[in-house]
């Protein structure tokens, strides 16, 4: 951490994302973001664009997979990661400058639109909007709210199990016919679990 630059900036893809791998076949994307400043006339009190910048912003590994998923020219990002700036010479011969983001994270600026969100993994709760719903009765947002309910009444099944005292397993098993944990319980979080990714 000690005598590095870490940015943060909000702007747009500037190019087409390019997905490659390095040479040892980490998944690499690389892409150039622009943003254009705005600043107030003082002589007409009206607000214009200043000079647009650009900088070029380099991803790895899973953040790389995702934004080569999610990402388009055009698209409003916020970006955060460690800058670099460095000086080479083109084709030409022509000394230049280059200004590099090793990015730590890349997301939509929701300030500019709205995006919807995939976990590679299942759901573990609800949106706000959900939430309201399920406070004034509803059940969140279709689909998502019946599986967040769903979630929590499995979780709470294994938990209740679970907690059962080892001495009391012959009594358990008279009222439940021997099986430790909920069946039906099970059966939602395997259904909810197969063809997701771990990570």
């Amino acid at each position: 951490m000690m005598n590095e630059a870490h940015i943060s900036l909000s702007g747009f893809v500037a190019t087409q994302p390019y997905l490659n791998e390095t040479r040892t076949g980490v998944p690499s994307l690389s892409m150039r973001v622009a943003w254009t400043p705005r600043k107030l006339d003082r002589a007409t009190g009206e607000w214009v664009d200043a000079d647009t910048s650009f900088l070029t912003v380099q991803c790895y590994r899973k953040l790389a997979e995702n934004a080569g998923t999610c990402l388009r020219k055009g698209d409003p990002v916020v970006v955060r990661g460690r800058m670099t700036i460095r000086d080479f010479e083109d084709k030409a011969g022509r000394q230049r400058t280059r200004v590099e983001v090793d990015a730590a994270s890349i997301g939509h600026d929701l300030s500019r639109g709205v995006a919807q969100f995939q976990r590679l993994r299942p759901q573990t709760g609800m949106t706000a909007m959900e939430y309201r719903a399920a406070q004034d009765g509803g059940s969140g947002s279709g689909v998502a709210g019946a599986d967040a309910a769903a979630d929590e009444a499995a979780f709470a099944s294994l938990v209740a199990a679970a907690a059962r005292p080892a001495g009391h397993a012959g009594e358990e098993a008279e009222d439940s016919g021997g099986e430790m944990f909920d069946e039906d319980a099970v059966a939602v979080l395997a259904e909810q679990a197969s063809g997701t990714a771990p990570f």
